[in-house]
């Protein structure tokens, strides 16, 4: 197994949550785009119990490492009936409450990659 060189450090795992939450803000826009479509069924992106269970299961950061490269969202699709619109299941005030959500674990998973490259840095350069 080669060992790379953030593979002791949440990159790895922060790149995968972003990665994540990209394909659920796909899923999210493509509900909110088809909010006219008759007999359209919403889909979410499930990806948290498998990041929980990989971590869960790991004993050093170098396997974790490993282990969340082989996670990949699961796509699931609603099959409730439909609001009272009439036309699909698409709720779009909980679509949006689910997109302001997802754009702020995002920001949060860029936030935290920075701050882990930036105590790198300061580890390297020693300033």
């Amino acid at each position: 197994m080669k060992i790379g060189l953030f593979d002791r450090s949440r990159i790895p795992l922060l790149e995968k949550e972003m990665d994540l939450f990209v394909a659920r803000n796909k899923a999210i826009a493509n509900n909110i785009a088809n909010i006219a479509t008759p007999g359209y069924k919403t889909v979410d992106v499930s990806f948290q119990h498998e990041l929980s269970n990989a971590i869960a299961n790991t004993t050093n950061d170098v396997q974790l490492s490993q282990d969340i490269k082989n996670i990949q969202p699961a796509v699931q699709v609603d099959n409730s009936g439909t609001l009272d619109s009439g036309a699909n299941n698409v709720n779009i005030d909980q679509q949006m409450a689910d997109l302001a959500k997802n754009q702020l674990q995002f920001k949060m998973a860029a936030r935290l990659t920075s701050i882990t490259l930036q105590m790198i840095d300061k580890s390297i350069n020693g300033v």
